[in-house]
């Protein structure tokens, strides 16, 4: 059996924080269940449908507890919303050029030509971090970087990633 499976709570939100940033930067319409963007997960329950209140509640300690990646949700939103290329009021990609989509990692970039800006996006999966390819991010600013630690991120010629992390870096054109 090739399954693993996380039960280490970091780790879930890590994971949970890299699939959310990947539908949010896809050119594509999203959806999002209320609460996803504070990890609430009622106690387990997959089909709430006919349970108590308290399971579907929101529960709003929990986004005090994960106020780093509810910002991150936030500048994930305004980013779909307001970038030329994904938001897309048409069904034209010329806007997005995939770099690299190997096993490890995906790397794209989109040219908002609205805004004249150039924003790389990469989306790291879970594999030790020197199984990543390094990228040549200098000149770019960091716009986001999901990566729930307390750790610094620097951009650099050689920047090198954690598991289950999406950096996205801006530059003007």
């Amino acid at each position: 059996n090739n399954k693993t499976f996380i039960n280490d709570e970091n780790t879930i939100k890590s994971a949970c924080m890299l699939s959310n940033s990947v539908i949010l930067t896809s050119q594509a319409t999203t959806f999002m269940l209320a609460g996803e963007e504070f990890f609430r997960t009622k106690g387990g329950d997959h089909n709430s449908y006919q349970s108590s209140y308290k399971v579907n509640e929101l529960n709003y300690e929990l986004k005090a507890d994960n106020l780093k990646a509810f910002d991150n949700y936030k500048k994930l939103i305004a980013l779909k919303t307001k970038v030329d290329g994904l938001a897309l009021d048409t069904q034209d990609c010329e806007k997005l050029e995939v770099i690299t989509n190997n096993s490890n990692q995906i790397v794209y970039e989109i040219i908002d030509s609205k805004n004249n800006k150039s924003y790389k996006i990469i989306h790291n999966n879970g594999f030790a971090s020197d199984a990543l390819t390094k990228l040549n991010l200098e000149g770019y600013t960091l716009y986001l970087n999901t990566d729930l630690s307390e750790q610094e991120f620097i951009l650099s010629s050689q920047t090198s990633f954690r598991p289950y992390q999406t950096i996205i870096a801006v530059k003007d054109l």
